[in-house]
């Protein structure tokens, strides 16, 4: 006996959309990237289609075209979410793709760690290593023991500025012009 199955109709290119989680939002090293990094996040996220996770292609020249913005924001980026752990290199370009640079194309193919991946080898889980980011430690400066010049717990006097103020305004002013 067969099944009526519904097929799902494919969404075109103007109606497809795609889902900013909660969880990913709130993450650490979410919150640690910077506009170039979201953007270029966001480029690759609308690039994936459900199937192709470690095959999404997106070359530097691509990003900058599609950032609106030169080189190096779009090389930090990508090296910014490398380190942070939300993309990896599936397949690394090749700028000598008319030599023989590989079936791929030049650009690079990059998977998204928040889904499965799909290409060259289907997982079932994603990795998600972006949840195990933690800021690097700031090293520690030399004058953070010292005592602070200024702020709050100022240690001068406050009796010595202020209205109270020991100078006389006339006499200064003549001594001045």
């Amino acid at each position: 006996m067969t099944r009526n199955r519904r097929s799902k109709a494919k969404l075109s290119m103007s109606e497809r959309f795609f889902q900013m989680h909660q969880w990913l939002l709130q993450s650490t090293a979410w919150r640690a990237t910077n506009v170039y990094e979201r953007a270029l996040y966001m480029e690759l996220k609308a690039r994936y289609n459900g199937g192709n996770n470690g095959d999404i292609a997106l070359s530097q020249r691509e990003a900058e075209s599609a950032l609106n913005c030169s080189d190096k924001p779009v090389k930090t980026a990508f090296k910014a979410l490398q380190e942070k752990g939300f993309i990896k290199v599936a397949q690394l370009g090749s700028f000598h793709w008319k030599k023989g640079g590989g079936p791929g194309g030049r650009s690079s193919r990059w998977i998204l760690t928040e889904y499965p991946v799909d290409h060259p080898v289907k997982s079932l889980s994603p990795g998600r290593d972006f949840m195990r980011w933690k800021p690097p430690e700031m090293k520690k400066q030399r004058h953070d023991d010292s005592t602070p010049s200024v702020g709050r717990s100022h240690t001068m006097e406050t009796g010595m500025v202020g209205r109270d103020h020991t100078m006389k305004t006339k006499v200064h002013a003549q001594v001045t012009r």
